[in-house]
């Protein structure tokens, strides 16, 4: 009986830690390399030390792709975040130019472009077609 039950403990606890494992890896976009260093551990144990260097190549492969996929969305993040600045620059410099110009600012609405709509006509303030500068 304690047999028993310390074996469906040390399972529970395995398949607990097993489960964390692949919550990480899937996180961190590891979840093909961990299953293939788990096959290369388990069912293809032979195969792996046969073929060493190539399992080592395969494995090192998949972290160097998990890797460059980190870069390429730091990249991403980096350039989001870079755009959202230029937009709320954007957007502050349209609704400042739009005060000195004298258009009311009770309804700012934008356009799918960006542009700062005159409440009054529906017309871009600042840019657009036939839209005056005015000293910019």
């Amino acid at each position: 009986m304690a047999a028993a039950a310390l074996i469906s403990l040390c399972l529970t606890v395995g398949l607990l830690i097993l489960s964390f494992i692949f919550k990480a890896a899937g996180k961190l976009r590891l979840t093909i390399p961990v299953l293939c260093f788990l096959l290369f551990g388990t069912v293809l144990n032979k195969w792996a030390v046969e073929h060493e260097t190539l399992a080592y190549i395969i494995l090192f492969s998949l972290f160097g792709l998990t890797v460059l996929s980190w870069i390429v969305s730091l990249i991403k993040a980096i350039r989001r975040k870079r755009d959202e600045k230029y937009f709320e620059d954007d957007v502050a410099w349209q609704i400042r130019r739009a005060r000195e110009m004298g258009v009311p600012l009770d309804k700012v609405q934008f356009n799918e472009q960006g542009d700062l709509l005159d409440p009054r006509t529906g017309k871009p303030v600042v840019y657009g077609d036939g839209v005056p500068f005015k000293d910019i």
